[in-house]
């Protein structure tokens, strides 16, 4: 069986994103390490469970 990873496209900011959140950073800490806001971050979030859930 082929990994999800594999299955999906993620842009970078979606790969940084959910290496952050694999590190244990908290949605106002992505948003500070990336220069974001954590509403565009939880945008990404958003659109990557999206994306798993097809």
């Amino acid at each position: 069986m082929e990994s999800l990873e594999s299955e999906i496209t993620l842009n970078a900011q979606e790969k940084l994103i959910l290496e952050l959140i694999r590190k244990k950073h908290t949605t106002n800490e992505i948003a500070k390490i990336m220069k974001i806001s954590h509403h565009t971050v939880k945008s990404h979030i958003y659109k990557i469970k999206r994306m798993t859930l097809k």
